[in-house]
């Protein structure tokens, strides 16, 4: 079982965990106060939480708000109304239950506002449990000798954002508690995007698998990506409700990249090999994502190829009435023959050069015979299941082949039913 612990390793954004690395061991937030000295003058930047919604909400009802006393002094004054305040966790855990009990055993379909309000809630919960501070390192900057409370102090104060409370655990939290908490968290969130009346967007879902990451829960990740572009949609307007049927295969039902990524990791850091494999399968593997990486990159191209007759066809008819050495039709027809080789040409070799292309490839290789168009479509697929590879495998390439084992086996056994390779031998170190 993953132990959460302050400032721990569940937290597995790859930038986040730079920050971490850089700050010195703590267990519990000292009481922080405003002090007297000078305020310096600092440029107003606008900070946001990239995947975090833009939603400002007070503390909880039951929350414990009070001012903390002056223990530290630092080269700015502290507006006592942005000072970090206590919370009591084990209340703070009660009224999200409640919350969470009275969204699901509604009759109607639950408004989205109030889900993201909830699940905000519970990612300000999540961070207490594993930084000690409401504010999570990810989303402030950190200045040399500054630990993390400074450093949010600091960020409120130069950005006046006042009426965004920071809060910090009112006792100190033992280990058991910890794990107790975030497990209860993660149940939660996960009964509440489960529940047939509520909705999984975007947003949500960006919430849902940050704060399963933070908490080091990724198990709970692959069903929730699957729900995200097959759950049926609830009606809000209608009682009793009713659901209309998603088409998956949508772009906006993909999984971006970037929590695929994090869910990944997780998986990674638990070394679970099926929950990993299963994530692959509901993230960069469904058709919904395959469907937007076409959108995505593919239109462009593929609108120029279909445009390329009719402008050879323009240019061909103009360029024939500006010559006298043959007929104006067969100019016309012989130049758009070239024109039509040559651009013909030229974007054959690109898309075999784009399609087949392997400097990005470690370990896992696709299998000679592949289609083109597959290699392209599935290289993300590729790319995570190499991740696999290097993780779950020696980090020393002299001793690459000679991993053992079952989850070993499996992998292997996965990537050749995708038609890839997992350690080619024509591909190996010395055996070129």
């Amino acid at each position: 079982m993953t132990t959460i612990l302050p400032r721990g390793a569940g937290f597995v954004c790859q930038a986040c965990q730079k920050l971490c690395a850089s700050q010195p061991p703590r267990r519990q937030f000292a009481s922080l106060a405003k002090t007297s000295s000078k305020k310096q003058p600092t440029p107003q930047t606008a900070r946001r939480f990239i995947s975090q919604p833009s939603i400002r909400r007070d503390a909880p009802a039951l929350s414990a708000v009070a001012n903390v006393s002056s223990t530290k002094k630092s080269s700015y004054d502290i507006p006592p109304e942005i000072a970090l305040k206590p919370l009591n966790p084990t209340t703070e855990l009660k009224a999200l239950k409640q919350a969470v009990t009275r969204l699901t055993s509604l009759d109607t379909a639950a408004d989205s506002s109030e889900v993201l309000s909830l699940l905000l809630d519970c990612y300000k919960l999540a961070n207490c449990l594993v930084f000690g501070v409401s504010k999570g390192a990810n989303e402030v900057t950190t200045k040399p000798g500054e630990d993390l409370s400074q450093a949010i102090l600091r960020d409120l104060a130069e950005d006046n954002s006042k009426q965004d409370s920071v809060f910090v655990p009112d006792k100190e939290l033992s280990a058991p508690f910890r794990d107790n908490a975030a497990r209860t968290i993660a149940e939660l969130i996960y009964t509440l995007l489960r529940d047939p009346k509520v909705y999984v967007s975007d947003e949500a879902l960006s919430l849902y698998v940050r704060i399963q990451c933070l908490l080091g829960k990724p198990e709970y990740l692959p069903e929730i990506f699957h729900l995200h572009a097959h759950k049926k949609i609830p009606n809000g307007k209608t009682k009793p409700i009713t659901y209309s049927e998603p088409w998956s295969k949508l772009p906006k039902y993909a999984i971006p990249p970037t929590l695929a990524d994090a869910a990944l990791e997780a998986a990674i850091i638990k070394k679970n090999l099926p929950l990993a494999i299963a994530i692959i399968d509901t993230t960069v593997a469904s058709p919904a994502n395959r469907v937007a990486r076409i959108m995505g990159r593919a239109t462009v191209p593929a609108l120029f190829v279909g445009a390329t007759p009719l402008l050879a066809y323009a240019g061909a008819n103009w360029v024939a009435h500006w010559q006298n050495t043959m007929d104006v039709e067969m100019s016309k027809y012989t130049a758009i023959a070239g024109a039509l080789a040559y651009i013909g040409t030229l974007t054959t070799i690109g898309f075999v050069a784009i399609t087949t292309s392997n400097d990005q490839m470690e370990r896992v290789v696709w299998r000679p015979g592949t289609k083109l168009s597959d290699r392209w479509l599935r290289e993300p697929e590729r790319a995570m299941f190499d991740r696999l590879a290097l993780a779950w495998g020696f980090q020393e390439k002299y001793r690459w082949g000679e991993e053992q084992g079952h989850d070993w086996l499996q992998l292997k056994d996965e990537c050749g039913m995708r038609d890839m390779i997992l350690d080619k031998t024509d591909l190996m170190e010395g055996m070129q």
